[in-house]
């Protein structure tokens, strides 16, 4: 449904809450896109080893390069910008695509 972009700066423990609160609270299957500033504290291999979707900068790029780099990966037809300290409430991607629905295009 939603290509969600995360960019995160050596946060692995907030990022890890996000990806669950998402996988747990969706009623929908959406792509998860992490773009990684450094990851000096183990995200790689979080990401690699859990087969999530990320580009990744060997320094601080920031949230704008980082959100176009991982934004060219993103194979849906809405992209969801979220940070990596966001926890996805129960059923929020209902409310968002009713809303997306009324809008009609």
């Amino acid at each position: 449904m939603f290509s969600i972009i995360i960019p995160t700066f050596n946060n692995i423990n907030y990022l890890k809450k996000c990806i669950e609160s998402i996988k747990k609270n969706s009623a929908y299957t959406h792509e998860i896109i992490a773009h990684v500033n450094e990851g000096t504290d183990g995200t790689l291999d979080y990401l690699k080893d859990n087969n999530i979707t990320h580009t990744y900068t060997d320094y601080n790029s920031g949230i704008c390069t980082g959100m176009n780099m991982a934004a060219k990966k993103a194979k849906t037809n809405y992209i969801l910008y979220a940070h990596d300290d966001f926890y996805f409430c129960p059923k929020w991607d209902i409310v968002l695509k009713k809303e997306i629905d009324k809008i009609g295009h």
